[in-house]
Protein backbone atom coordinates (compact mmCIF):
# COMPACT_ATOMS: atom_id res chain seq x y z
CA UNK A 1 0.00 0.00 0.00
CA UNK A 2 1.26 3.66 -1.43
CA UNK A 3 0.94 6.51 1.34
CA UNK A 4 2.07 10.01 -0.10
CA UNK A 5 2.37 12.82 2.83
CA UNK A 6 -0.72 14.23 0.92
CA UNK A 7 -2.58 10.94 2.26
CA UNK A 8 -1.42 11.10 5.70
CA UNK A 9 -2.23 14.68 6.10
CA UNK A 10 -5.94 14.16 4.76
CA UNK A 11 -6.33 11.53 6.77
CA UNK A 12 -6.15 13.16 10.09
CA UNK A 13 -7.47 15.89 9.19
CA UNK A 14 -10.52 13.60 8.54
CA UNK A 15 -9.91 12.18 11.53
CA UNK A 16 -9.97 15.62 13.09
CA UNK A 17 -12.92 16.65 11.84
CA UNK A 18 -15.07 13.40 12.88
CA UNK A 19 -13.91 13.96 16.45
CA UNK A 20 -15.16 17.27 16.82
CA UNK A 21 -18.30 16.67 14.44
CA UNK A 22 -19.06 13.97 17.15
CA UNK A 23 -18.19 15.69 20.22
CA UNK A 24 -20.64 19.31 19.05
CA UNK A 25 -24.10 19.22 21.00
CA UNK A 26 -26.63 17.44 19.48
CA UNK A 27 -28.95 20.56 19.61
CA UNK A 28 -26.51 22.88 18.03
CA UNK A 29 -25.20 19.96 15.61
CA UNK A 30 -27.92 18.57 14.02
CA UNK A 31 -30.10 21.91 13.95
CA UNK A 32 -27.28 23.46 11.65
CA UNK A 33 -27.24 20.56 9.65
CA UNK A 34 -30.68 20.69 9.03
CA UNK A 35 -31.10 24.32 8.06
CA UNK A 36 -28.31 23.78 5.79
CA UNK A 37 -30.01 20.91 4.07
CA UNK A 38 -32.82 23.23 3.92
CA UNK A 39 -31.45 25.71 2.73
CA UNK A 40 -29.52 23.57 -0.09
CA UNK A 41 -32.92 22.11 -1.37
CA UNK A 42 -33.87 26.01 -1.82
CA UNK A 43 -31.29 27.25 -3.86
CA UNK A 44 -29.98 24.15 -5.80
CA UNK A 45 -32.76 24.31 -8.52
CA UNK A 46 -31.86 21.18 -10.39
CA UNK A 47 -32.23 18.82 -7.31
CA UNK A 48 -35.29 20.25 -6.26
CA UNK A 49 -36.62 19.74 -9.37
CA UNK A 50 -35.66 15.72 -9.03
CA UNK A 51 -37.31 16.08 -5.83
CA UNK A 52 -40.24 17.75 -6.97
CA UNK A 53 -40.79 14.95 -9.70
CA UNK A 54 -40.02 11.85 -7.81
CA UNK A 55 -42.53 13.36 -4.81
CA UNK A 56 -45.37 14.10 -7.03
CA UNK A 57 -45.15 10.55 -8.34
CA UNK A 58 -45.06 9.44 -4.53
CA UNK A 59 -47.71 11.98 -3.69
CA UNK A 60 -50.25 12.71 -6.32
CA UNK A 61 -53.04 13.88 -3.76
CA UNK A 62 -50.88 16.67 -1.96
CA UNK A 63 -50.32 20.22 -3.01
CA UNK A 64 -47.31 22.02 -4.59
CA UNK A 65 -46.90 23.69 -1.25
CA UNK A 66 -47.19 20.40 0.93
CA UNK A 67 -43.92 18.52 -1.28
CA UNK A 68 -41.77 21.20 -1.13
CA UNK A 69 -42.05 21.39 2.46
CA UNK A 70 -41.35 17.45 2.56
CA UNK A 71 -38.27 18.01 0.36
CA UNK A 72 -36.54 20.51 2.06
CA UNK A 73 -37.24 18.67 5.68
CA UNK A 74 -36.02 15.34 3.85
CA UNK A 75 -33.11 16.79 2.81
CA UNK A 76 -32.33 18.35 6.09
CA UNK A 77 -32.22 15.08 7.31
CA UNK A 78 -29.62 13.77 4.53
CA UNK A 79 -27.15 16.49 5.79
CA UNK A 80 -27.28 15.11 9.46
CA UNK A 81 -26.48 11.45 8.35
CA UNK A 82 -22.54 12.97 8.07
CA UNK A 83 -22.69 13.77 11.83
CA UNK A 84 -24.41 10.26 12.52
CA UNK A 85 -21.66 8.83 11.08
CA UNK A 86 -19.00 10.83 12.88
CA UNK A 87 -20.81 9.93 16.49
CA UNK A 88 -21.09 6.32 14.88
CA UNK A 89 -17.42 6.28 14.33
CA UNK A 90 -16.50 7.42 17.54
CA UNK A 91 -19.01 5.12 19.70
CA UNK A 92 -17.51 2.18 17.60
CA UNK A 93 -14.33 2.98 18.36
CA UNK A 94 -14.41 3.26 22.35
CA UNK A 95 -16.32 -0.07 22.38
CA UNK A 96 -20.11 1.44 23.15
CA UNK A 97 -23.46 -0.18 22.71
CA UNK A 98 -24.96 0.81 20.03
CA UNK A 99 -28.07 -0.76 21.19
CA UNK A 100 -29.01 1.91 23.59
CA UNK A 101 -29.40 4.30 20.78
CA UNK A 102 -31.43 2.33 18.23
CA UNK A 103 -34.99 0.82 19.51
CA UNK A 104 -35.19 -2.83 17.54
CA UNK A 105 -38.88 -3.26 18.91
CA UNK A 106 -40.14 -3.54 14.80
CA UNK A 107 -37.77 -5.39 13.73
CA UNK A 108 -37.52 -8.73 16.22
CA UNK A 109 -39.13 -10.62 13.73
CA UNK A 110 -37.08 -10.20 11.29
CA UNK A 111 -34.01 -10.46 13.09
CA UNK A 112 -34.91 -14.25 13.59
CA UNK A 113 -34.38 -14.83 10.46
CA UNK A 114 -31.20 -17.53 10.10
CA UNK A 115 -29.02 -16.42 8.21
CA UNK A 116 -27.96 -16.77 4.76
CA UNK A 117 -30.44 -13.85 4.15
CA UNK A 118 -30.40 -10.54 2.36
CA UNK A 119 -31.14 -6.89 3.81
CA UNK A 120 -32.32 -4.79 1.57
CA UNK A 121 -32.78 -0.96 2.03
CA UNK A 122 -33.75 2.03 0.79
CA UNK A 123 -31.83 5.19 1.29
CA UNK A 124 -34.06 6.30 4.46
CA UNK A 125 -33.44 7.44 7.65
CA UNK A 126 -29.81 6.84 7.93
CA UNK A 127 -29.09 2.84 5.77
CA UNK A 128 -25.76 3.11 7.82
CA UNK A 129 -27.06 2.69 11.24
CA UNK A 130 -29.15 0.31 9.76
CA UNK A 131 -26.38 -2.13 8.55
CA UNK A 132 -24.65 -1.53 11.54
CA UNK A 133 -27.27 -2.41 14.02
CA UNK A 134 -28.32 -5.51 12.28
CA UNK A 135 -24.68 -6.62 12.07
CA UNK A 136 -24.55 -5.67 15.68
CA UNK A 137 -27.57 -7.60 17.20
CA UNK A 138 -26.72 -10.90 14.91
CA UNK A 139 -23.15 -10.58 14.89
CA UNK A 140 -21.83 -10.26 11.23
CA UNK A 141 -23.44 -8.79 7.97
CA UNK A 142 -21.55 -7.84 4.52
CA UNK A 143 -22.40 -5.10 3.08
CA UNK A 144 -20.67 -3.10 -0.35
CA UNK A 145 -19.06 -0.14 -0.32
CA UNK A 146 -16.99 2.61 -2.32
CA UNK A 147 -13.59 2.32 -2.14
CA UNK A 148 -11.81 5.59 -0.38
CA UNK A 149 -9.12 7.22 -2.55
CA UNK A 150 -7.14 8.07 0.50
CA UNK A 151 -5.83 4.33 1.49
CA UNK A 152 -5.58 5.11 5.13
CA UNK A 153 -8.50 6.68 5.18
CA UNK A 154 -10.24 3.75 3.25
CA UNK A 155 -8.51 1.25 6.47
CA UNK A 156 -9.63 3.32 9.58
CA UNK A 157 -13.59 3.46 7.72
CA UNK A 158 -13.68 -0.60 6.89
CA UNK A 159 -11.58 -1.65 10.47
CA UNK A 160 -14.14 0.73 12.03
CA UNK A 161 -16.88 -0.99 11.05
CA UNK A 162 -15.87 -4.28 11.61
CA UNK A 163 -15.77 -3.50 15.37
CA UNK A 164 -19.71 -3.65 14.93
CA UNK A 165 -19.56 -6.83 12.45
CA UNK A 166 -20.09 -5.57 9.85
CA UNK A 167 -17.68 -6.11 6.72
CA UNK A 168 -17.54 -3.96 4.17
CA UNK A 169 -16.73 -5.12 0.52
CA UNK A 170 -15.26 -3.11 -2.07
CA UNK A 171 -18.04 -1.99 -5.26
CA UNK A 172 -15.60 -2.81 -7.73
CA UNK A 173 -15.94 -6.29 -8.84
CA UNK A 174 -19.80 -6.28 -7.93
CA UNK A 175 -21.02 -7.93 -5.35
CA UNK A 176 -18.68 -11.22 -5.83
CA UNK A 177 -17.53 -10.50 -2.52
CA UNK A 178 -20.74 -10.24 -1.14
CA UNK A 179 -21.75 -13.59 -2.77
CA UNK A 180 -18.86 -15.37 -1.45
CA UNK A 181 -20.01 -14.40 2.17
CA UNK A 182 -23.45 -15.51 2.01
CA UNK A 183 -22.30 -18.62 0.73
CA UNK A 184 -20.45 -19.20 3.41
CA UNK A 185 -23.89 -18.46 5.44
CA UNK A 186 -23.46 -14.81 6.18
CA UNK A 187 -26.06 -12.51 5.65
CA UNK A 188 -25.89 -9.75 2.93
CA UNK A 189 -27.19 -6.26 3.11
CA UNK A 190 -27.71 -3.68 -0.03
CA UNK A 191 -29.37 -0.24 -0.69
CA UNK A 192 -31.29 -0.91 -3.90
CA UNK A 193 -33.40 2.16 -4.65
CA UNK A 194 -31.46 3.70 -6.92
CA UNK A 195 -30.78 4.58 -10.97
CA UNK A 196 -29.29 2.01 -11.80
CA UNK A 197 -26.63 2.69 -14.73
CA UNK A 198 -25.95 -0.52 -16.08
CA UNK A 199 -27.67 -3.51 -16.83
CA UNK A 200 -30.87 -2.08 -14.75
CA UNK A 201 -34.34 -3.96 -14.60
CA UNK A 202 -36.86 -1.41 -16.31
CA UNK A 203 -40.00 -1.88 -13.35
CA UNK A 204 -42.17 0.50 -11.81
CA UNK A 205 -41.01 3.29 -8.93
CA UNK A 206 -43.74 5.33 -7.67
CA UNK A 207 -45.75 4.56 -10.47
CA UNK A 208 -42.87 5.84 -13.22
CA UNK A 209 -40.60 3.39 -15.04
CA UNK A 210 -36.98 3.37 -13.25
CA UNK A 211 -33.88 1.57 -14.02
CA UNK A 212 -33.46 -1.08 -11.10
CA UNK A 213 -30.54 -2.88 -9.02
CA UNK A 214 -31.03 -6.56 -10.26
CA UNK A 215 -27.92 -8.18 -8.70
CA UNK A 216 -29.05 -9.19 -5.32
CA UNK A 217 -32.61 -10.43 -6.76
CA UNK A 218 -30.93 -12.49 -8.93
CA UNK A 219 -28.67 -13.58 -6.22
CA UNK A 220 -31.61 -14.33 -4.15
CA UNK A 221 -33.57 -16.14 -7.18
CA UNK A 222 -30.35 -18.52 -7.74
CA UNK A 223 -30.24 -19.64 -4.08
CA UNK A 224 -33.33 -19.40 -2.39
CA UNK A 225 -32.13 -16.36 -0.38
CA UNK A 226 -34.97 -15.35 1.93
CA UNK A 227 -35.04 -11.34 1.64
CA UNK A 228 -36.19 -8.47 4.46
CA UNK A 229 -36.34 -4.82 3.56
CA UNK A 230 -35.75 -2.38 6.93
CA UNK A 231 -34.11 0.90 7.47
CA UNK A 232 -33.25 2.69 10.57
CA UNK A 233 -35.77 5.70 11.21
CA UNK A 234 -34.72 8.81 13.28
CA UNK A 235 -36.20 9.21 16.23
CA UNK A 236 -36.51 13.37 17.13
CA UNK A 237 -34.05 15.50 15.50
CA UNK A 238 -30.63 14.17 16.83
CA UNK A 239 -28.42 10.80 17.14
CA UNK A 240 -31.55 8.34 17.88
CA UNK A 241 -33.38 5.55 15.75
CA UNK A 242 -36.08 3.27 15.16
CA UNK A 243 -34.93 -0.01 13.30
CA UNK A 244 -37.54 -1.61 11.46
CA UNK A 245 -37.08 -4.56 9.50
CA UNK A 246 -39.73 -6.77 7.74
CA UNK A 247 -40.61 -10.33 7.76
CA UNK A 248 -38.75 -12.54 5.74
CA UNK A 249 -40.36 -13.59 1.99
CA UNK A 250 -38.96 -15.33 -0.38
CA UNK A 251 -38.96 -14.50 -4.26
CA UNK A 252 -40.72 -17.00 -6.55
CA UNK A 253 -38.99 -19.01 -9.11
CA UNK A 254 -40.38 -20.58 -12.40
CA UNK A 255 -37.47 -20.80 -14.55
CA UNK A 256 -38.05 -18.20 -16.43
CA UNK A 257 -35.19 -15.89 -15.71
CA UNK A 258 -36.09 -12.78 -17.38
CA UNK A 259 -39.66 -12.98 -15.88
CA UNK A 260 -38.78 -14.03 -12.68
CA UNK A 261 -35.88 -11.28 -12.18
CA UNK A 262 -38.54 -8.58 -12.93
CA UNK A 263 -41.21 -9.90 -10.73
CA UNK A 264 -39.03 -9.98 -8.00
CA UNK A 265 -38.20 -6.36 -8.76
CA UNK A 266 -41.04 -5.09 -8.74
CA UNK A 267 -42.04 -7.53 -5.32
CA UNK A 268 -39.08 -5.49 -3.48
CA UNK A 269 -39.80 -2.06 -4.67
CA UNK A 270 -43.11 -2.59 -3.11
CA UNK A 271 -41.87 -3.46 0.16
CA UNK A 272 -39.51 -0.30 -0.48
CA UNK A 273 -42.31 2.22 -1.36
CA UNK A 274 -44.33 0.96 1.90
CA UNK A 275 -41.21 2.12 4.11
CA UNK A 276 -40.50 5.46 2.87
CA UNK A 277 -44.24 6.08 3.06
CA UNK A 278 -44.02 5.71 6.52
CA UNK A 279 -41.70 8.19 7.17
CA UNK A 280 -41.23 10.32 3.71
CA UNK A 281 -39.70 13.16 5.55
CA UNK A 282 -36.63 11.12 5.91
CA UNK A 283 -35.85 9.84 2.60
CA UNK A 284 -33.78 10.45 -0.30
CA UNK A 285 -36.10 12.49 -2.79
CA UNK A 286 -33.47 14.83 -4.75
CA UNK A 287 -32.00 11.92 -6.24
CA UNK A 288 -32.35 11.85 -10.12
CA UNK A 289 -34.41 8.25 -9.62
CA UNK A 290 -35.51 8.38 -12.96
CA UNK A 291 -32.43 9.28 -15.15
CA UNK A 292 -32.32 6.21 -17.42
CA UNK A 293 -34.98 5.59 -19.86
CA UNK A 294 -36.14 2.41 -20.70
CA UNK A 295 -38.33 1.69 -24.00
CA UNK A 296 -41.19 -0.94 -22.03
CA UNK A 297 -41.96 -1.87 -18.30
CA UNK A 298 -40.30 -4.73 -17.84
CA UNK A 299 -37.27 -4.64 -20.91
CA UNK A 300 -33.61 -6.10 -20.17
CA UNK A 301 -31.25 -5.81 -22.93
CA UNK A 302 -29.68 -9.21 -23.79
CA UNK A 303 -26.38 -8.92 -21.87
CA UNK A 304 -28.91 -8.26 -18.77
CA UNK A 305 -30.73 -11.50 -19.00
CA UNK A 306 -27.34 -13.44 -19.19
CA UNK A 307 -25.02 -11.53 -16.78
CA UNK A 308 -24.34 -12.96 -13.90
CA UNK A 309 -24.61 -10.86 -10.23
CA UNK A 310 -20.76 -10.62 -9.68
CA UNK A 311 -20.37 -8.41 -12.99
CA UNK A 312 -22.38 -5.19 -12.42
Amino acid sequence: MRVSPADRLVYWLARAAIGIAARVPQWLGYGFASLLGRLFFRVDRRRRGYALHFLRNAFPERSEADLLRLGAVATGNLFKVPLDMARLTRLLASGGDLSRFVDCTEAELGLRTKPPFFGLSPHLGNWEIGGAILAYRLGEAHANARVFKNPLLHQWMFDNRRRCGLHMHSRRGGIQGLAKAMAGGAIGLQAVDQNQRLRGVFAPFFGEIASCERAAVSLALRHGYPITVGAALRIGRGFRFRFVLSEPFVLVSTGDKQKDTYAAVVRVNQALEALIRRAPEQYLWIHDRYRKKAPQPGAMAADEVEAEPGED
